[in-house]
């Protein structure tokens, strides 16, 4: 279960520049330096500068995505890449439809997550095929993309599902006799099961009752939804008194929905960063976060790409990082204004 990454060549990080495109629905741009790149060719050297960059939940009503939107603005900024951002908006097939449209316009790079794995690998396989390089981010391709991927920034799920877990035990969050219910935007995804199996792995050891994985609770990625699912939850199971949302979603609807149903003796503790989880560290609603940083995963993929397209650099696994949790005593060092939309 644990998340393996291909062996790939270390790629180094630098600066250069974008002038972001936008494109019909699902899309939207990104402003960027007109400047001519540095003297080395960093930001100038390929002729052909445009990019696509993808995001599966929509980063205007997702704050998670929008992070990780903001990093990968800001490094095609500095790398000069023309660059159209789109989202498939929690759709899988939308997201077949875009890359295949991309792949038509012949970019000089794709970027995209994998939250559907196999789904996904095929389309992915047709641009490498016509000659375009494709980077993961967020969730990594499966084995079965080879070469069609070179590399993938994100964290290691599995990793951080087993931090979170030794955590709240070693802080009284949960303790053995607690019954833990794991609840997900797509429980079948990825990063739920490696995740959620770090969480529960690491629980069970200790002898706590976590719910088998096909009773963790689907939310979907709309926040309406996820707080209808959440508080009706949380009033038909009052056996549970811990859930660990291991997406954002969940997580940000957490608090409302424990008021709503009136279970506000529920412990919490979970992934990703969002105000309202902000605001729920700090009130004691919830315990602890595990920050998948975002803004990294977007910006250290498209400034691998600007290394790649000027000067053929081997794309890089690069781990996002976030193992360092945050809770109510540190949250004030992420929480300043103008880091919203950065690292919350």
């Amino acid at each position: 279960m644990k998340l393996t990454f291909k062996k790939k060549a270390l790629a180094a990080i630098a600066v250069a520049g974008v002038a972001a495109l936008s494109l019909a629905a699902c899309s939207s741009g990104a402003g960027g330096s007109s400047s001519a790149g540095l003297a080395s060719g960093f930001g100038s050297r390929a002729e052909n500068r445009t990019a696509y960059f993808f995001t599966y939940y929509n980063p205007a009503s997702d704050a998670f995505w929008a992070q990780i939107q903001k990093g990968a603005e800001d490094a095609a900024a500095l790398t000069k890449q023309e660059t159209t951002f789109q989202t498939a908006d929690g759709d899988s097939a939308t997201m077949v439809n875009l890359v295949q449209a991309a792949i038509a316009n012949k970019p000089a790079i794709i970027y995209m997550p994998f939250n559907e794995g196999e789904a996904w690998v095929d389309v992915a396989c047709q641009a490498h095929d016509a000659g375009i390089p494709v980077i993961a981010y967020n969730v990594p391709a499966p084995e079965s993309a080879g070469d069609c991927v070179l590399g993938f920034v994100g964290q290691n799920f599995y990793e951080v599902g087993t931090i979170i877990a030794k955590y709240a035990l070693a802080n009284g969050v949960i303790k053995p006799g607690d019954v833990v219910e794991i609840t997900a935007e797509e429980p079948d995804q990825p990063y739920a099961i490696q995740r959620g199996g770090g969480v529960r792995d690491t629980l069970t050891a200790a002898g706590v009752t976590v719910k088998d994985p096909a009773d963790w609770l689907r939310t979907g990625g709309d926040d309406a939804g996820a707080l209808d699912a959440l508080t009706s939850y949380l009033v038909a199971n009052t056996d549970v008194n811990v859930m660990v949302p291991v997406g954002g979603t969940p997580h940000r609807n957490l608090p409302a929905a424990l008021q709503a149903a009136g279970r506000t003796d529920v412990k919490v503790i979970g992934f990703d960063t969002a105000p309202a989880i902000i605001a729920g560290l700090k009130d004691g609603t919830l315990s602890a976060t595990a920050d998948q940083q975002g803004y990294v995963q977007g910006f250290q993929s498209v400034m691998q790409g600007g290394l790649y397209i000027d000067f053929g650099f081997s794309p890089a696994n690069i781990n996002s990082g976030g193992n360092g949790l945050i809770n109510k005593d540190n949250v004030a060092n992420i929480e300043a204004p103008d880091l919203q939309g950065v690292r919350y």
